[in-house]
């Protein structure tokens, strides 16, 4: 359907109902009504102050706000509408307009109250709990802080914000409000800080309510109110028990109040109830100090005429300080509360100056006084206290404290105050007269005591004025007083002491030895006093046998003192030395110092007592001993009881300890050097000697000591020298002088010379003999011909003879005699019975220190033990005798000790041909040498040929170092297995031995050049466990293999190897080797792995050259293949170079696992290596079996000796068959040439 057009309808007419004339009139009609039924103003101010909230008055201002839109009151009379709806969203919505413009004065101070109104009202509308609450409550603090700084707000507006805070819990926020009232330059209202903090006190909030009106306080100019504002800040605090906090918070804001002695004197209350007495020592020190000050002003201002009315308390004294004794009390106590003693005894002290009539301040002093350490002020108070009331405790306190202070006037008013009260107590008598006595006024002591009592005075009476006489050297009054004390009372024992002494005093000693003796029958041991006088009174008469009697009994007593046993001892000595010993015992036992502890060995050495002074010596602590250590005398004395009971080493170091402590004694210088000659000690002897020698050679009487030790360590030629030959005129008189002359020289190797000398001396000494007894000659007969038929008649005759003698020559306890010991054991070594050597001297001596060390080396030398010749250089070294030294270093392989004890005694020996010769053959062991091999083989069809030069050089005593230079030429002989047999065209290896104490490390490095180039690497380790055990570790790397020929040819191995050999006894030793190896070519072509182990037992029948060993052996081999890729280039270059022409290939460079074991028998092998200057033969022969060739054996032949006398051969010829991996026959034909240099 088509639209009409508007234009169309427009065009239509319309009827008028009205006229417009008449339509207008109406219109203003109604305009009139309204306008007279509805005024404007009063229309808009109802709708202004309407707040029901209807929809009607919300609609209405809303049109008078288009009319009028930036009317503030309509706008605020919206929002008033909508907060009677509860809309706050409306509210804010009709609120924004006049806060986001600036509104200024009334209407925008009214529109941020209101903003306020309207979230105070929702937060109280909000239900709890609600998110909406916790979101405005969150909010509510900033907003309470925008708020009241809103300009134009009341005071009252502002107090409305601060209930409402605390109304919601927000104390401090409350107070931060409250002082956010504040501007600058503008005073704050005192009622408005006043009611705050009377609102917040009301709600509990003692501390924010304190800080208000501090905060007053700030800005309070009145002195008076700030004074009582900060006074009533810290009651709240301390009236809601908050003490600590009260305190701290009057300390920081005392300010000018530091100088008001009221405030202050509260300030020390208040810490004292807070429990902090170091705060209120502090206050108390300035309340102190300012009431001095104000008291001084006062006293200034009463001196210049004005009436200031000062308290004086004080009715002496210049001048007469007025105090205040609340303040002064509160301070006293304050500072005791802190422990400052001190300060409250200087408080005290200030009270008693200005208040010297007040006896509770000089009590307070006296008190704190003593409290302070200051007890002489105590003192002093107390007595001032005692002597103006009387008082029994004040008393007590006087003769409390005046004896400690030596105050004998105070003590003398006490005493004197109680002997009125108890008159006849002997205490204080005794305790009055002392104290006259100590202040130097004994007469006026005398004659107090001679007041008391009148004629017929008391028995205590009496006593102390004997006493007090005596002392007062009034001997007359005293022994009359005594007359008049024995005159009325029983006989006493210590009054009859007392007596005799005065007597004494007066030279009368007998009447005093009558009056100790009258008494004698009732004296007991408590009458110590009595028998002391009465055994001194004795000892003064000379009167022995009293004396001994009564120092008998006091030496008995707990007290007795030294010089009382020491008396007793000097008179036992000549009647009963053996109980004098015995009293010095008990002194040493009581009073335990060294003088008793020597008084007591000397009596006892006196008495030949030798089982007590080991028991004493046995029972001294460790104290004691160290103590006693210190004097030469107890060292000799236990030396000579250690030396009686054959313990010489314990003797040795006793003697050597007195003469480190008295360098000059003769006796303790020759008993030191016999000791260490005895003991054979010449490791010890020859030090004492290179220290003391040049000073002891000038006392002649140690030269026979001195010569003995250098026969002791075998240097005759220096005893000879020095102190034998050079004295040999002035004791030619001297038989056994001589002789140990003539033993000299046979010790120097001149035997004929000392033989001419017994000749003489046998001549000389002859006609003497006629005066000896029949058992004498025929013991020196009998030793004589045994001597003679050793050297005359060997074999049965001299045994037999040798039988005779140990039959007839022992001792009464049936003990062989030393010389026949001696005696025997050269028949036996003699004629080589070194089993019989030892089993003699463990018959004989066992492990006694006597022992003769010659015997045991010759013989262990003689059977070649090396574990026992070890042991015994080990233990002795330069004790042995200088023959036996060196050849026990030789023969345990220390070659550096040998030489070393061979020249040391040559400086000395420098005749001694054997000497020379020794060190001669010690040298050749450590010489340089250079050495040359050449060895023809044949193994299984391959003939080889190696030659070699080792040039070995000693670069220090423990270091050599080697260089070998050699080459290897193989030719294929037979074998039909190897196309070709690569030689080793040179090869060079460097070694360097390094010697240790206990064994030996080796270490080798070199290049061969073979099948390939290869750098052999191997380090060794040698170590000496103990004398039996030993062992070696060695290591590995690039070393020849000579498992089977292949190996041999073109292979080489690292390996691990560690050996090991335990010495079961001199004959027989037990050995073990484990070895690991990883087998390659020469071109690193990996080959596979083996191990090897070997059991060994060795026996030797005889040790010494020619030697003769028998041993069985066991040993196993297994080896674990690689795999191999015949195609791999390495394996290819082997086939090519080594197998071209045969069927095999790199496989047969693998070595066969096997089992092994024979026997074998050897004969100077050593030979081979070691040195020999004759011309010896060696070999070995062995059979055995091995688990893959089967039987077999090993059979060697050589001939070694010397040329030149400075050099060494071998030639040897050795064949084996199924020794180890080349189990066809394989032989040998080797020189070894060595020249020493």
């Amino acid at each position: 359907m088509l639209r009409r057009s508007s234009y169309a309808a427009a065009s239509l007419e319309r009827p008028r109902l009205v006229a417009p004339h008449v339509l207008l009139g109406i219109a203003l009609l109604v305009a009139l009504l309204l306008v007279v039924l509805y005024p404007y103003r009063e229309l808009v101010q109802y709708t202004l102050n309407a707040t029901r909230g209807d929809t009607l008055t919300i609609a209405y201002l809303r049109n008078l706000l288009r009319t009028d839109p930036d009317n503030p009151e309509l706008r605020l009379a919206l929002v008033r509408q909508a907060l009677a709806r509860r809309d706050y969203d409306g509210a804010r919505l009709a609120l924004a307009p006049l806060l986001s413009g600036t509104p200024a004065g009334a209407s925008g101070t009214e529109a941020r109250w209101v903003e306020w109104t309207v979230f105070e009202s929702e937060l109280l509308a909000s239900l709890p709990g609600s998110a909406r609450r916790a979101e405005l409550e969150a909010a509510l603090p900033e907003k309470l802080r925008r708020t009241v700084l809103i300009d134009g707000l009341t005071d009252q507006n502002r107090m409305a914000l601060v209930e409402r805070a605390l109304s919601w819990g927000q104390a401090v926020l409350a107070l931060e409000l409250l002082s956010g009232f504040t501007r600058e330059g503008v005073r704050p209202d005192p009622r408005i800080y006043r009611e705050a903090a009377k609102e917040l006190l009301g709600h509990g909030e003692y501390q924010s309510a304190a800080k208000i009106l501090l905060l007053l306080r700030a800005a309070e100019p009145d002195a008076a109110t700030r004074r009582q504002l900060y006074l009533q800040a810290i009651r709240i605090l301390q009236s809601g028990n908050l003490l600590a906090l009260a305190l701290d918070t009057a300390e920081r804001e005392l300010g000018e109040l530091s100088g008001d002695t009221e405030v202050l004197y509260y300030l020390v209350t208040l810490a004292r109830a807070a429990n902090r007495p170091d705060a209120a020592a502090r206050f108390a020190r300035a309340m102190l100090k300012l009431s001095l000050q104000l008291q001084w002003r006062r006293t200034l201002l009463a001196q210049s005429g004005f009436d200031a009315r000062p308290w004086r308390v004080a009715t002496n004294g210049v001048p007469d300080l007025p105090f205040d004794d609340r303040i002064y009390t509160l301070g006293f106590e304050a500072f005791l509360g802190n422990r400052q003693l001190d300060d409250a005894q200087r408080v005290a002290a200030s009270a008693v100056r200005q208040a010297p009539d007040s006896l509770v301040w000089r009590e307070r002093l006296a008190t704190s006084s003593e409290w302070a350490g200051k007890p002489q002020e105590g003192l002093e108070q107390w007595l001032v206290i005692a002597r103006r009331t009387g008082r029994e405790d004040a008393w007590d306190a006087v003769l409390r404290l005046a004896p400690g202070l030596l105050d004998d006037e105070a003590l003398l008013a006490g005493l004197r105050h109680r002997i009125a009260r108890q008159p006849g107590d002997s205490r204080l008598l005794s305790a009055i007269i002392a104290t006259y006595e100590r202040l130097g006024r004994p007469r006026e002591g005398i004659e107090f005591l001679q007041g008391v009592g009148g004629a017929t005075p008391p028995l205590p009476v009496l006593v102390a004025l004997a006493d007090l006489a005596e002392r007062a050297a009034d001997i007359d009054l005293a022994l009359a007083t005594l007359a008049r004390i024995d005159g009325t009372a029983t006989p006493d024992v210590r009054r009859t002491s007392r007596r005799a002494a005065l007597l004494i005093s007066r030279n009368r000693f007998d009447e005093a030895m009558a009056a100790l003796e009258a008494v004698r029958p009732a004296a007991t041991d408590a009458d110590r006093d009595y028998w002391r006088l009465y055994s001194s009174l004795a000892q003064l008469l000379q009167d022995d046998d009293r004396a001994r009697d009564a120092l008998a009994r006091i030496t008995r007593f707990d007290d007795a003192e030294v010089s009382e046993l020491q008396d007793l001892v000097e008179l036992l000595l000549d009647v009963a030395p053996l109980q004098a010993a015995r009293e010095a015992e008990r002194g040493w036992r009581h009073y335990g110092d060294r003088v008793w502890l020597m008084r007591t060995l000397d009596l006892y050495v006196f008495t030949g007592r030798p089982q007590d002074i080991g028991r004493i010596i046995g029972e001294l602590s460790d104290a004691q001993r160290r103590d006693a250590e210190q004097l030469p005398l107890f060292l000799q004395i236990r030396a000579r009881w250690h030396q009686a009971a054959g313990r010489k080493a314990q003797a040795l170091n006793d003697f050597s300890a007195a003469l480190a402590i008295d360098p000059g004694s003769v006796e303790v210088r020759s008993a030191l050097l016999w000791l260490f000659i005895d003991g054979n000690d010449t490791l010890a002897l020859r030090e004492l000697l290179a220290r003391h020698e040049q000073a002891w050679a000038r006392e002649p009487l140690l030269h026979d000591a001195l010569a003995a030790s250098w026969q002791a360590l075998s240097r005759p030629q220096t005893a000879l020298e020095r102190y034998l030959l050079p004295r040999i005129g002035a004791q030619r008189g001297d038989f056994l002088w001589m002789m140990n002359v003539a033993d000299a020289l046979e010790q120097n190797q001149e035997t004929e010379r000392a033989w001419r000398l017994r000749e003489q001396l046998w001549r000389a000494e002859r006609p003497k003999l006629r005066v000896l007894a029949a058992d004498d000659i025929a013991q020196l007969q009998r030793l004589a011909r045994v001597r003679l038929a050793r050297a005359q008649q060997p074999g049965d005759a001299s045994h037999a003879l040798l039988r005779e003698v140990l039959r007839l020559d022992r001792a009464p306890d049936g003990e062989w005699l030393p010389a026949a010991k001696e005696l025997a054991l050269s028949w036996f070594i003699d004629h080589g019975e070194y089993e019989a050597v030892r089993g003699f001297l463990w018959h004989q001596y066992g492990r006694a220190l006597n022992r003769p060390l010659w015997a045991d080396i010759t013989a262990a030398l003689g059977q070649g033990d090396v574990a026992a010749v070890g042991a015994l250089l080990e233990q002795w070294d330069e004790r042995l005798p200088r023959y036996d030294r060196v050849n026990s270093a030789r023969l345990v392989g220390d070659v550096r000790r040998a030489q070393t004890a061979a020249f040391e005694t040559m400086d000395a020996q420098r005749d001694d041909a054997p000497l020379h010769l020794q060190l001669s053959d010690a040298l050749l062991d450590y010489a340089d040498r250079f050495d040359l091999d050449i060895a023809q083989r044949e193994l299984a069809g391959i003939d080889e040929r190696q030659q070699s030069a080792t040039l070995d050089i000693g670069v220090a005593p423990d270091l050599r170092f080697s260089v070998e230079f050699g080459s290897i030429t193989r030719g294929r002989g037979d074998n039909v297995d190897y196309s070709a047999v690569p030689d080793e065209r040179e090869y060079l290896l460097g070694r360097v031995a390094w010697a240790h104490d206990d064994g030996v490390t080796r270490l080798t490095i070199g290049q061969r050049d073979g099948f390939e180039t290869i750098h052999p690497f191997a380090i060794e380790r040698e170590q000496r466990i103990d004398r039996r055990l030993s062992g070696s570790l060695g290591i590995g790397l690039n070393m020849p293999a000579t498992e089977n020929l292949g190996l041999r040819v073109a292979g080489m191995r690292d390996q691990v190897e560690l050996r090991g050999t335990y010495r079961v006894s001199r004959y027989d030793r037990v050995g073990l080797q484990l070895s690991r190896y990883r087998y390659q070519a020469q071109n690193d072509l990996d080959i596979g792995r083996g191990r090897l182990w070997q059991a060994e037992y060795v026996h030797s029948i005889r040790t010494e050259l020619p030697d003769l060993e028998v041993s069985a052996y066991v040993a196993g081999y297994r080896f674990n293949p690689s795999d191999i890729d015949l195609a791999d280039a390495r394996a290819v270059d082997i086939k090519n170079r080594l197998f071209f022409a045969s069927a095999s290939d790199a496989t047969a460079l693998r070595p066969q696992s096997f089992n092994l074991h024979g026997v074998r028998l050897t004969h100077n092998v050593r030979l081979v290596r070691d040195y020999t200057k004759a011309l010896r033969p060696f070999g070995s022969v062995g059979v055995l079996n091995n688990s893959v060739s089967g039987a077999g054996y090993d059979v060697a032949l050589g001939l070694a000796g010397s040329v030149l006398g400075t050099d060494h051969f071998s030639l040897s010829w050795r064949q084996n068959k199924g020794g180890g991996g080349l189990f066809a026959r394989t032989t040998e034909f080797a020189l070894h040439y060595r020249l020493f240099f």
